[in-house]
């Protein structure tokens, strides 16, 4: 603002200066004046003028020093955005291989499941065949196979030595099964064959190995009587009647093997 002061002091002097010179040269060539003139009255100075319009940034200034590091910030994720609209369907895959063939219809199904079923019945039968051609002695009674080695044993030996051997204790369910047991007496040189049956549990009332009630019987006349109230167990006569008999005496034991 100083400067603008002097530079219009200076123009204003300047001014004044010309305006003295232009009078003189209308007054024609400079006089010699016999007395001095007095000084004249400085006039009023003028009003300021407008301030001019902002010079420009200058564009080669030095740069200033690099700030400090400020302070890192929260790392909060923000929410996910909207999911964008759908690309386009992109052209078809290629074929994939051949699948497995499929099982075959109802009737072919059915066929194979019964001839399944018939051969695991005859593997069941040729397996019984082969325990009951591993005794010495052995009958075949209808889908059954009365087998013995002629041993002779107490009940709940020859018990446990039946059922060890893939069988039962023998028990004839009619007629025709007692008379085959029967007739096995003439080649074990037996008198009595044990059956599988007995009246432990509740006196007079014989069940079988499964305490079911028996469904055929063949009993001698007055039998059972539980002589001495030590007779449980029951034996078949070579007669093919049975007879109570002592559980802890020796009798011959035939096994019961179903196919």
């Amino acid at each position: 603002m100083a400067l603008f002061s002097q530079l219009f002091t200076a123009l204003l002097l300047l001014l004044q200066l010309e305006l003295h010179l232009v009078g003189g040269s209308e007054a024609g060539a400079p006089q010699t004046l016999s007395c001095p003139s007095p000084a004249g009255v400085p006039g009023t100075p003028g009003h300021n003028g407008l301030p001019g319009r902002d010079g420009r940034d200058g564009r080669d200034g030095a740069a200033g020093p690099k700030g400090e590091k400020g302070e890192p910030g929260l790392s909060v994720q923000g929410p996910p955005g909207k999911a964008g609209p759908a690309g386009p369907l992109g052209p078809p895959g290629p074929q994939g291989p051949k699948g497995d063939a499929g099982p075959p219809g109802t009737a072919d199904n059915d066929l194979i499941k019964s001839l399944q079923s018939e051969l695991q019945s005859l593997k069941v039968r040729l397996s019984t065949m082969e325990k009951a051609a591993g005794f010495p002695i052995f009958k075949k009674v209808g889908q059954k196979y009365y087998v013995s080695n002629g041993m002779k044993a107490k009940f709940d030996r020859g018990l446990k030595f039946c059922t060890d051997a893939g069988g039962t204790m023998v028990l004839p369910r009619n007629e025709a099964e007692n008379e085959a047991l029967s007739a096995m007496h003439a080649t074990l040189g037996s008198t009595y064959i044990l059956l599988g049956t007995t009246d432990r549990e509740t006196e007079g009332h014989f069940v079988d190995l499964n305490k079911k009630p028996l469904t055929f019987t063949n009993w001698m006349p007055n039998e059972p009587n539980n002589h001495q109230g030590k007779e449980d167990c029951v034996g078949i006569y070579t007669n093919a009647e049975w007879n109570d008999l002592n559980c802890d005496s020796d009798f011959n034991v035939v096994c019961e093997l179903r196919s």
